[in-house]
């Protein structure tokens, strides 16, 4: 899965006002969300309200990644969700609480396979059992859609019992080993939310780690938050020029066949060029 993916907004499937206020946000994706944001009894009504707006409204999201968050398969709900999900075709399905790679696979067998216009599918990590069995999900899911890893950080707070810390410190190795498994089958990875939406110190520090650790993005539950979370995980101009100095500098005749070269006392090797051409393909064209 090849694009930006910085920003992902929740916004819940029952509030048309908020979905068409997303429409408007500079967010990379949007998740509408059936699960956790609505109410028992709101179920139904949010299944027809969120149908209704896909399909009449679609064209306003001018391009940014559509999905839909279903509730469990251990729900009543799931068999409706995943019906409706199958007849507005969004870009790719986020299914709660996955702690067996059967999961992905009915998910697949409802929503059915047509090669590359297939619903994705995306994997909430929010409690120990599916961290604990996350490479053989992502392994045998691969072959169903799973194309991205979504950290539900305050149900796996709640489930392990444990105390995050200050800045996350001792959720990190839990972060760390979804960012491992994610990275070894090369499938993005995007963090929890912050659920303080004015502290925009907290948002850019866990931003910045998660982006350090090798994130793609992050999930949002405000606009606020949009903003700050876009400009940690872009490059800044100051990386760009550095990516493209070493690509120029590698591109001289005299360095053609060098596997090392000094880059104003640095020495850069031909791995540093693999990376500098990597990011400006993932981020020059839109940067």
């Amino acid at each position: 899965m090849k694009r930006k993916l910085r920003s992902v907004l929740y916004v819940p499937g029952i509030n048309e006002k908020a979905m068409r206020k997303a429409a408007t946000l500079a967010v990379d994706a949007v998740v509408f969300d059936l699960e956790d944001s609505v109410l028992y009894e709101g179920k139904a009504q949010a299944r027809d309200t969120l149908s209704r707006f896909l399909k009449n409204h679609r064209d306003e999201l001018h391009g940014k990644y559509v999905v839909v968050r279903i509730n469990g398969r251990d729900t009543e709900f799931w068999d409706a969700d995943l019906n409706m999900v199958k007849t507005v075709r969004p870009d790719a399905v986020l299914l709660p609480k996955v702690v067996h790679s059967d999961i992905p696979k009915l998910a697949r067998e409802t929503l059915g396979n047509d090669g590359a216009e297939s619903t994705g599918i995306w994997c909430m990590v929010e409690n120990p059992t599916g961290i604990l069995k996350l490479e053989s999900i992502v392994e045998k899911g691969l072959a169903d859609g799973v194309e991205c890893l979504v950290l539900g950080t305050n149900d796996l707070i709640k489930d392990s019992d444990i105390d995050p810390g200050p800045g996350r410190v001792n959720l990190i190795p839990w972060l760390a080993h979804v960012t491992l498994v994610a990275k070894s089958f090369d499938i993005p990875v995007i963090d929890g939310v912050l659920n303080n939406i004015h502290d925009l110190d907290a948002l850019k520090a866990e931003s910045e780690v998660a982006k350090a650790m090798g994130m793609s993005g992050k999930t949002i539950i405000h606009p606020l938050q949009v903003e700050t979370v876009n400009k940690c995980f872009s490059p800044t101009a100051a990386e760009l020029e550095h990516w493209r100095r070493i690509v120029q500098a590698y591109a001289q005749p005299e360095n053609a066949a060098k596997g090392v070269i000094n880059l104003d006392g640095v020495m850069v090797e031909r791995l540093h060029l693999e990376i500098a051409e990597r990011r400006l393909r993932d981020y020059s064209p839109d940067v």
